[in-house]
């Protein structure tokens, strides 16, 4: 079957990566099926166009190959009375399509249509009905038109839709979710708005049309468009934009009749976890919303949408949830001593958890930041519930050697045996899982924000040496301190100073800390500075991205996590000119001092900020080429949160050569902290496994 040029959807014979995941009970031997939620169907987009069907305009329209999974399975296996479908008695016509081999529908376990399925119904603040089903999406359109924002309940939890081609509209979602500039998702209609905004490769085009829906990451497009432009407040100082298609008949509907781009972003305010209840979203999302969709089929597992990136012509996965989770993990290549089963709690920020039940493995959906309580319950909630339908009971409980983290102590508190991981050990061992390297030994370069180390300072750019469950640091970047501690995060100019003190010298630190402090708070600022108990000693490499791009952007506040380097990343225009780098390896550590005298050097004298932040990238590929080229016979992974950056790892593809094909490259797993429970779970695995070696005591 042939995909319609106007379509997007994928038809029920669209082929993609396996989304379903094999669960063991350990106390039986039947395997049934996990699987995750898929993207509308190219049929049942025509069933809710067709004006004679029965359900024409139906919202919640689904068929045996496409429609919600994973958020409303309850039980194993995957079948209608297991599900939270199981309250909606099939009508007549219904279940003689469910019993029909000939039908699409045979066995569609999310089978509904108007008679007998799920209904929408929109209320306003003051909680009065304003209509249901075809009404209701009416009500909402208009609300869309006139710069309203609407709470949506969508496949796996709340979304906020408001009109993107509105700056008035987007600054108030931003102002009342208390998200000053992170950016935001916009949902299209199909494929060809989308390369009216953005430019689409076809690899970018293949994961933006796939069965999992996921949001992904596309260069704007500067030129004209066929459409309204998008507002600038979408993301702000950035080149790229977020897209998605539609992942439902509901959100076609929607966007289909408002006629312009919408966005789409998760339901709940800054740093919360995803409202997933009707009465938890009229409470939660009061301050937000002006109206609220909703639907009575119940959400038992709550997801946020994926988040892809195409890296080197490689879809890498920055989030993943809902069309991706729960994610089955390869097989494992030795043989088990034993069917324990073991729990990976992964990491503080952008917590996702893995799970092995004896038989196989799995990574969880993406849960959030554990800052605030309500994301932690939520953390727990969600272990129990895959716990329950993977058939795990665990026995050991991985967690990350970070002693002050909700996790460590989460897992500490279980009364079961418990067992630290380091932090960029498992970064590496996540992506050597991925690449089938378990059995090698590996180059691993851990570069992100900051991890605790075994030697009790904070890491972030790491070169390791790893086979199994053991590791040697064989390189590392230059230590430099972080004024204030957390402090210094949020507020980068900070380790700039320190930078350029130390690299530049005390005058030019100076005059750079005067663009933030008046000259009394000078000398307060550097005794902080120098201060071992107020500012600790850290390697990160991401660090070292937030410092550049405070010199370069003058940016005095991160509003978010990895902004800055998002934004510096942002300048470089891929010029055709010879690359421009530093040499910065200095026997395998990275010496960023040269690095950071010509950046200074080069703004001082008045060279584009492009250019400054195109230098910076190529001279940090380059130092990690030249560290590959030191272990010639190691295949060489990349892992971490800096490897999200495009231009770095391109950069790096480039000067590597034709020895680029030593690179092990994050994909499917998340190469941030979203995939830190692979690692270690692999680790931990690797300690019951035969001929994989002990695992490390840190």
């Amino acid at each position: 079957m042939q995909r319609r040029e106007s379509e997007v959807i994928p038809s029920s014979e669209s082929s993609d990566r396996s989304f379903q995941i094999e669960a063991t009970s350990e106390i039986g031997t039947v395997r049934a099926q996990v699987p995750a939620d898929v993207v509308m169907c190219a049929e049942c987009l025509d069933d809710i166009r067709d004006p004679a069907g029965r359900r024409f305009e139906y919202p919640l329209t689904t068929c045996a190959a496409c429609g919600p999974r994973y958020s409303v399975i309850t039980a194993m296996p995957f079948e209608r009375v297991a599900t939270t479908m199981d309250s909606f008695a099939m009508c007549g016509a219904c279940a003689d399509e469910y019993a029909n081999s000939r039908d699409r529908r045979c066995h569609a376990q999310t089978i509904a249509c108007p008679n007998c399925g799920p209904r929408m119904w929109c209320v306003d603040r003051q909680g009065h009905c304003l209509g249901s089903q075809r009404e209701a999406i009416d009500v909402v359109v208009k609300a869309l038109q006139a710069g309203q924002i609407v709470a949506l309940r969508g496949i796996g939890g709340y979304q906020l839709l408001c009109d993107a081609t509105s700056a008035d509209a987007v600054r108030r979602l931003r102002s009342r979710k208390q998200r000053p500039s992170k950016p935001l998702a916009v949902l299209v209609e199909s494929l060809g708005v989308a390369q009216d905004l953005a430019d689409i490769s076809a690899a970018e085009a293949e994961s933006l049309t796939s069965r999992a829906n996921p949001i992904v990451l596309l260069r704007r497009r500067t030129g004209r468009s066929a459409h309204p432009t998008l507002a600038a407040e979408i993301h702000p100082g950035l080149r790229d934009v977020g897209l998605l298609l539609p992942s439902s008949p509901l959100h076609w509907l929607i966007v289909h009749r408002f006629g312009r781009p919408l966005v789409a972003t998760s339901g709940n305010l800054e740093g919360e976890p995803l409202v997933v209840e009707v009465a938890e979203a009229e409470a939660r999302l009061s301050s937000i919303a002006d109206l609220w969709l909703h639907h009575d089929r119940p959400i038992a597992n709550a997801e946020d949408d994926s988040v892809v990136r195409v890296i080197a012509g490689r879809p890498v996965t920055l989030r993943m949830a809902r069309g991706f989770a729960p994610l089955a993990l390869p097989e494992w290549p030795w043989k088990r001593n034993g069917p324990t089963s073991v729990l990976a709690t992964g990491g503080h920020l952008k917590n996702a958890f893995a799970l092995d039940n004896g038989e196989q493995a799995v990574l969880g959906p993406h849960i959030g930041d554990l800052e605030r309580e309500q994301t932690r319950q939520r953390f727990v909630q969600q272990v129990e519930q895959l716990q329950q339908l993977f058939g795990a009971k665990p026995k050991l409980i991985v967690h990350d050697l970070h002693p002050s983290y909700f996790t460590t102590e989460w897992a500490n508190g279980l009364g079961l045996r418990s067992k630290a991981v380091q932090h960029h050990h498992a970064h590496v061992m996540a992506v050597s899982w991925e690449q089938g390297w378990l059995d090698r030994e590996v180059l691993g370069l851990a570069w992100d924000g900051t991890g605790f180390g075994s030697d009790g300072f904070l890491w972030g750019g790491e070169t390791m040496r790893c086979r199994g469950g053991q590791f040697e640091r064989v390189g590392a970047c230059r230590p430099f301190r972080l004024p204030g501690g957390e402090t210094a995060i949020r507020e980068p100019w900070r380790v700039a100073a320190v930078l350029l003190r130390e690299a530049v010298g005390k005058t030019e630190a100076r005059a750079f800390v005067s663009r933030h402090l008046s000259a009394s708070e000078h000398e307060r600022f550097f005794a902080i500075a120098a201060s071992e108990r107020f500012s600790p000693q850290c390697t990160s490499i991401g660090r070292l991205f937030d410092a550049v791009a405070a010199m370069v952007l003058g940016i005095s506040r991160s509003e978010f996590e990895g902004q800055p380097a998002m934004l510096l990343e942002s300048l470089c225009e891929h010029s055709p000119s010879p690359i421009d780098f530093v040499d910065t390896d200095n026997d395998g550590h990275l010496d960023w001092q040269p690095l950071v005298r010509r950046v200074w050097h080069d703004l001082m004298n008045d060279v584009p900020p492009s250019r400054v932040a195109e230098m910076f990238h190529h001279s940090l590929a380059r130092f990690a080429v030249v560290t590959a080229r030191r272990h010639p016979a190691l295949p060489i992974v990349l892992s971490g949160g800096v490897f999200q950056n495009r231009v770095l790892v391109e950069s790096l593809i480039e000067q590597l050569g034709p020895d680029a094909v030593r690179l092990g490259l994050p994909g499917m797993i998340p190469p941030n902290d979203g995939g830190l429970a692979a690692g270690q779970l692999a680790i931990a695995l690797m300690g019951q496994g035969s001929g994989t070696g002990q695992m490390l005591e840190e």
